[in-house]
């Protein structure tokens, strides 16, 4: 039995402590270190691959979102510009009727001032109308119903900028006289 507790009692192999590093060999030390580091260094990595990988989702959806954001905007700008330039359209057609209805309005006015203004011995042999330009044509009898005429167009301001271009008498003993004078547009308005 002492020979038996003799085997038992004999040193075994294992060794508890551990060696300092130098005695370890390169690939000892490595495994060592891979084993202790290295863990946390692939954790820190998986960590930094998987927030990389959701932060993908993220951007791809925010990325869809803008696109879906601008699409809806440029239809709505372009549903607006659409809108836009028919309301421009529609102006520029009431400016136009304004101008067609007060240039009516300013010609009757001027027509309708020299019936009333104009002596029963003076004719109109043409009378018309450019824009803001009246030219006419006339015949009187004599030299006062022109000057009558004359001081009527000058003393009311309907028109100005009288310019008399032509004035002769006739073989008949007519004066014929060719005027030319501007609408005064603002006394209209």
């Amino acid at each position: 039995m002492v020979k038996i507790m003799a085997k038992l009692h004999k040193k075994s192999g294992i060794n508890l402590l551990i060696k300092p590093e130098e005695e370890l060999s390169i690939s000892s030390q490595f495994l060592n270190w891979a084993l202790t580091y290295g863990r946390y260094i692939i954790i820190i990595i998986q960590i930094v691959v998987l927030s990389v990988f959701f932060t993908r989702f993220k951007i791809d959806r925010d990325r869809t979102d803008l696109k879906e954001a601008v699409a809806q905007k440029r239809a709505l700008i372009e549903s607006i510009g659409e809108m836009e330039t028919e309301i421009k359209r529609v102006q520029k057609r009431l400016s136009d009727i304004k101008l067609l209805v007060t240039n009516q309005d300013i010609y009757l006015r001027v027509i309708n001032f020299l019936e009333k203004n104009t002596p029963t011995e003076t004719t109109f042999a043409l009378l018309s109308f450019s824009k803001d330009i009246v030219k006419f044509v006339a015949i009187s009898e004599n030299l006062k119903t022109f000057n009558h005429l004359l001081k009527r167009i000058q003393d009311e301001k309907l028109l100005t900028d009288i310019q008399l271009e032509d004035l002769k008498r006739r073989a008949d003993g007519k004066v014929e006289f060719r005027l030319q004078a501007k609408i005064a547009v603002s006394s209209y308005e």
